[in-house]
């Protein structure tokens, strides 16, 4: 099986013009004998249309650094080349200070990037991204000196290239040695990481100083007479030799072609170029009697050491070139920096940007999905009790059933992130196919149960939309193998949405007194009345086989799908984009506003708001319930308007559900009016004033508490007539019945919003005028 990188460079055409494809890996080893783990892992690069499949490569911003880095090296070899050819002290002066002003800013970046490693080959890709512009500059360097100097550029351009290079590699590695060891009591000993594999780029001199080599090898020219200091010609003719003595053996010697195939060629091509320079093919073709007389020791050594040289720059420029430039745009966009290709990008695609502290933000936006099985520790006590034989059954049930979840994953493209024991976590990128996935774990579990699945207690299941960051841990083994661990409130938020964390802590404290000596009857009979108080059963929800709602202490019972509202924002958005129709389902328990998932079997996917819930070690949270409808389980289906989009659909079936749960239900279940005939203390809740102005006036609407003493209004929010009357589900024209019909949901709204309204109180004589509307919401709403 090919490693990350032998699939990478395979996949790619250009590889096998230096290298033996079907032999990747090998080569990989015989080419970087021990520093085969120096080199970086391609990342996936989704597409804008995740449905596309991914490409293998490295995301790079094209960052001021970047370029401010291009052009004070451009700055320098002009300087320094003039100081080379002129000798007089200006110049040299001159070239000195722009080489310490590009190298200054070079150290910079790669400190940068060497500090924010952690384990992801970030110094890597710099030295890769930096060694475009250097071998951009280098290549050129013949003309720049004839652009001084004609006949200096004929006799001496190559011999100055490799002088001036020289000097860089010099002067960089000294300072790279200096980085790493102020480095070394922070990275300890990740920084040897990062100088050894800048010591393989700068051993192989082509990747600095060459964009490009072809078939025919003309562009080792250069290297070959100015810093190797041999004949070009000479080099052309011996390998030549070689060629025609391995093609003459093919065709005459049946055991030499015999062996072709176990040096991954095929007999049938003939004799390739990455087969000639292939290093164990040489070792048994410089054996033969026929290059020994053709070709003398020196030659063969010269040819090995190039072929090597070669063979390096294969793979390294590869990597390079897998590079993708991106630029990102204020809005979120990330499309590709070369116009030509006008190519775009996930959102999620985060490219390193080496002047930015920390290359890049370890955070991350995922759709997350954890399934946690209900009393799975309970029922595994209980097998263990029952003997071997029902651990061994319950054992190859729940490989089954993992087995199933792991297709499930793969066919939705869910990434496997942690197993949990008792449950799993899963990312993606998109919430559709989270909302399918999570519709076929609880439909698959609902079978093995029918089956006697021996874990047969309930399935929680929550998704939600949230950042994580990524923790890179290197692998047991000593490896260069690498883990990407998920954490963060995005995975807090899911762990508590499983659970509910609502009698958790007396369970928490129960198991503590148990475990240090109570007796475990006498403990459960004490906590028994409390726990009824936490927690008040809705016969109606628990008769489904699965539910989720908020109980009347506000406590969360998850036995179902649970969602977080902004998961169910961005699945709004997605439903737009694919042109979903919506509708308001009506079961025996509830309304939904629903979409047809395609899933066989399933009609519709119904969600609701379910409202807020305080959960431990998070804010309070706004979440929603996933209900799978098979045919002919929806009482009622209206097709819904397709302008409006899911979140306000279920914003505004949510205020209606609740302003009808204002009006107080009778013991019978018929609606009844309360006629206060007894005197009784309550606390009176502070009236609410909304002051609109007439359609001459200003558009903004004043809303705020009002307190009677003062005449002010409190805790004032102001805003414009279209976001007010939209963030409070409002339609029609604002009268008196109108506000009336939607004053607890008014109240709901303002209670939130006003968190975070102005301290200073608004005097409400301001609004007493013609050119305002006011309108007072107490026990009755009216007109002032």
């Amino acid at each position: 099986m090919l490693s990350t990188i032998g699939s990478y460079l395979a996949g790619r055409p250009d590889s096998a013009t230096f290298l033996v494809t079907p032999e990747i890996d090998r080569s990989l080893e015989e080419i970087f004998p021990r520093t085969a783990n120096l080199l970086p892992e391609p990342y996936r690069i989704f597409p804008a249309d995740e449905t596309q499949a991914a490409i293998f490569g490295f995301p790079v911003a094209e960052s001021q650094t970047m370029k401010d880095l291009d052009s004070r090296l451009d700055r320098w070899l002009t300087d320094e080349t003039t100081w080379q050819l002129r000798r007089d002290q200006p110049t040299k002066e001159k070239a000195q200070v722009s080489f310490t002003t590009y190298l200054t800013l070079l150290m910079k970046a790669a400190e940068n990037a060497m500090m924010s490693n952690l384990l992801n080959d970030y110094h890597a890709i710099f030295w890769l991204a930096h060694s475009f512009d250097l071998a951009k500059h280098f290549s050129t360097m013949p003309r720049r000196v004839s652009a001084i100097d004609t006949q200096a550029g004929r006799t001496q351009g190559d011999s100055l290239k490799y002088r001036i290079f020289s000097r860089w590699a010099a002067e960089t590695r000294e300072q790279m040695t200096q980085l790493a060891a102020r480095a070394s009591n922070v990275l300890d000993g990740e920084e040897q990481r990062g100088l050894q594999f800048f010591r393989l780029l700068q051993d192989d001199v082509l990747i600095f100083t060459e964009e490009f080599i072809g078939p025919d090898l003309r562009e080792l020219r250069s290297f070959i007479t100015g810093h190797l200091r041999r004949d070009f010609q000479q080099f052309r003719d011996a390998m030549e030799r070689l060629r025609e003595i391995a093609i003459d053996l093919l065709n005459r010697d049946k055991t030499f072609r015999a062996a072709l195939p176990l040096f991954g060629a095929n007999p049938d091509q003939g004799i390739t170029l990455a087969l000639l320079l292939d290093g164990r093919f040489q070792s048994v073709l410089f054996e033969t009697q026929q290059v020994q007389n053709a070709v003398n020791r020196e030659d063969r050594e010269q040819f090995q050491l190039i072929a090597r040289r070669l063979r390096e720059f294969a793979v390294l420029n590869q990597l390079r070139r897998g590079i993708v430039w991106m630029s990102s745009a204020a809005d979120g966009q990330i499309t590709s920096s070369d116009r030509r290709s006008g190519a775009s990008y996930s959102r999620s695609t985060r490219p390193l940007d080496f002047g930015r502290p920390g290359v890049v933000d370890p955070m991350v936006h995922r759709f997350g999905l954890i399934y946690d099985i209900s009393a799975f520790s309970e029922t595994l006590g209980n097998l263990r009790r029952g003997g071997q034989k029902s651990e061994v059954s319950s054992y190859r049930q729940m490989v089954l059933f993992q087995r199933k979840l792991d297709s499930i994953a793969e066919r939705h493209s869910l990434i496997f992130e942690k197993f949990l024991g008792d449950g799993a976590f899963y990312t993606t990128r998109r919430a559709l196919r989270l909302v399918r996935a999570a519709i076929e774990i609880q439909r698959f579990y609902a079978e093995m149960r029918r089956k006697g699945f021996a874990f047969n207690k309930g399935l929680r299941i929550a998704v939600n939309y949230g950042y994580y960051r990524l923790l890179p841990m290197k692998a047991t083994g000593g490896g260069s193998e690498k883990i990407t661990e998920f954490y963060g409130p995005g995975i807090v938020e899911l762990s508590r949405l499983t659970t509910g964390k609502a009698t958790k802590e007396i369970d928490e404290l129960a198991s503590f007194l148990i475990a240090h000596g109570y007796d475990h009857h006498s403990v459960q009979q004490f906590f028994a009345p409390l726990a009824r108080g936490v927690d008040v059963v809705d016969k109606t929800q628990h008769a489904r086989e699965y539910y989720a709602y908020i109980n009347t202490n506000g406590h969360m019972i998850n036995e179902g799908i649970v969602a977080s509202f902004a998961f169910l924002q961005e699945l709004s958005a997605e439903l737009i984009t694919e042109a979903q129709k919506l509708y308001r389902l009506r079961a025996p328990w509830g309304s939904y506003i629903g979409f047809g998932p395609a899933i066989t079997g399933i009609e519709y996917v119904g969600i609701r708001i379910l409202g807020m819930v305080s959960l431990k070690g998070l804010d309070n949270v706004e979440i929603g319930e996933l209900a799978p409808f098979a045919p002919g389980e929806v009482t009622e289906v209206t097709p819904l308007d397709p302008s409006e989009s899911l979140a306000a659909l279920l914003r505004q079936e949510f205020h209606l559900e609740r302003d009808d749960d204002a009006t107080v239900i009778g013991a019978r279940g018929e609606r009844s009016e309360i006629h206060d005939s007894t005197t009784s203390e309550r606390l009176v809740e502070p009236e609410l004033v909304i002051c609109l102005p007439d359609a001459n006036g200003d558009d903004e609407v004043l809303i705020g508490e009002w307190d009677p003493t003062s005449d002010d209004l409190v805790r004032p929010l102001r805003m414009p007539r279209n976001d007010f009357i939209r963030l409070f589900s409002l339609k029609g024209d604002l009268t008196t019945d109108m506000l009336a019909s939607r004053k607890a949901s008014v109240k709901d709204m303002y209670h939130r919003l006003s968190e975070h309204a102005s301290p200073e109180a608004v005097p409400l004589g301001t609004f007493r005028s013609n050119e305002y509307e006011t309108y007072v919401l107490g026990d009755v709403v009216e007109k002032l």
